[in-house]
């Protein structure tokens, strides 16, 4: 978030005496007022700039469930914030709650009372009503907005708070992006949003922040990795850090950028990765973009995940393959489709059935008329005899005589 830089505020100001929410969700009170007591939550700057976040209790006079206060919002620069609530399964008032000010963790427990959990209320974007009747509007700018459905520490919030994130990462609620126009789209897919109207209005444009992202290479592959900017001013690009050697290496046409070059200025904004012989392992570089004006007050970070070769199919569906060892068939097979091929399977399978069928009813006629020529068979053998007469014409015979109709109305449908 960028403070200032809206009509009410000085420009890039943050202590400007107005409290400034970020997000919030409340609801009325029992008496039809609203108070800080019976708040979900609040996350704003408070008139001196102090970075605030609380949640209300009920309780009277000591109405904070939770209240952290984490330094002072920097003005003329974007600041990554975020806070978490954790809260232990089965419960409903949490045990502890942090607020993260670029990666810096700030924690509290949580003091006494109940939380007032208004989960049917909507979460506000930029507002507050809070006891003294009037909306706490923000008065800045807002950026890659993310609601998560559980908590997240340090770590988990450090390695995507410069980076944009893949919409169905585990736990993401909701991601407003702020790139949509005049509307407020959840890239999740869950909970589109809408602007609403208030104290000089809201306002919509580019902010300009210029986000990190993932991309993958293959095991031994090379990857071209195109390095975005902003706007339109022209920039030369420049490599800052580089990756872990262990997983792979950046070129610039021929040559090979290492750590005793940096920082590396391109010729372009094209810089190419080259995967070491690894599978799983997850590296990153930096790059900024700097021009007559100067360089851009914060690096880009590119994370790149080595594994596996990317399976390159050939027809039979065999990774890297060339058709030379295929026996499956390209569909459609010289102008059969998918169920002509799959009928004349079904026949051959019951051409095989009927031909083994033919083979037992022969050898069994045989053993049959032998037995019959030979010598008068005993009472035992008699009985067996009629039964293996019984089990050729009331069961083969009468099967042999099913396929044969079900191939003939398989042949009729072609």
């Amino acid at each position: 978030m960028y403070p200032g830089t809206v009509p009410g505020a000085k420009q890039g100001t943050t202590g400007d005496g107005l409290y400034k929410s970020i997000v919030s969700r409340y609801t009325i009170r029992p008496d039809g007022t609203y108070h800080n007591m019976y708040a979900d939550f609040n996350f704003q700057i408070q008139k001196g700039g102090e970075i605030n976040f609380f949640m209300g209790n009920g309780l009277n006079p000591s109405f904070y469930g939770v209240i952290i206060t984490a330094g002072t919002l920097t003005a003329g620069r974007w600041t990554h914030l975020a806070f978490s609530v954790h809260t232990p399964n089965g419960k409903t008032n949490p045990d502890y709650a942090t607020v993260f000010v670029d990666g810096v963790a700030s924690n509290s427990t949580w003091k006494s009372g109940a939380r007032q959990l208004q989960s049917s209320a909507p979460i506000n974007l930029g507002a507050y009503m809070n006891q003294d009747g009037d909306v706490k509007w923000w008065r800045g700018f807002l950026d890659e907005i993310r609601i998560w459905g559980l908590y997240r520490n340090t770590t988990m919030v450090k390695s995507t708070m410069a980076m944009s994130v893949p919409t169905n990462s585990d736990g993401l609620l909701a991601y407003y992006r702020c790139n949509a126009g005049t509307v407020l789209i959840d890239d999740a897919h869950n909970y589109d949003g809408e602007f609403v109207s208030g104290a000089g209005s809201v306002q919509y444009q580019m902010s300009g922040a210029k986000l990190g992202f993932l991309l993958g290479a293959g095991r031994q592959s090379s990857v071209d990795v195109v390095l975005p900017g902003v706007g339109t001013s022209p920039f030369t690009y420049v490599i800052e850090t580089i990756p872990d050697p262990t997983v792979g290496s950046l070129k610039s046409n021929n040559t090979v950028i290492l750590s005793n070059n940096l920082p590396f200025f391109l010729p372009g904004n094209v810089v190419t990765f080259q995967a070491a012989n690894v599978e799983g392992r997850t590296t990153t570089f930096n790059y900024y973009g700097t021009n007559s004006a100067g360089r851009e007050a914060n690096s880009t970070v590119v994370s790149v995940s080595v594994d596996r070769i990317a399976c390159n199919p050939d027809a039979c569906g065999v990774c890297n393959g060339d058709n030379s060892t295929c026996t499956c068939l390209q569909i459609p097979y010289k102008g059969y489709d998918f169920l002509d091929l799959e009928r004349i399977l079904y026949l051959y399978e019951i051409d095989q059935t009927l031909d083994l069928i033919n083979q037992v009813e022969v050898q069994i006629d045989q053993a049959l008329d032998a037995l019959d020529d030979s010598y008068s068979a005993s009472a035992n053998l008699n009985a067996e005899f009629t039964d293996l007469k019984g089990f050729n014409d009331d069961c083969l015979v009468p099967f042999d005589k099913d396929l044969e109709h079900f191939v003939n109305e398989l042949n009729q449908m072609s």
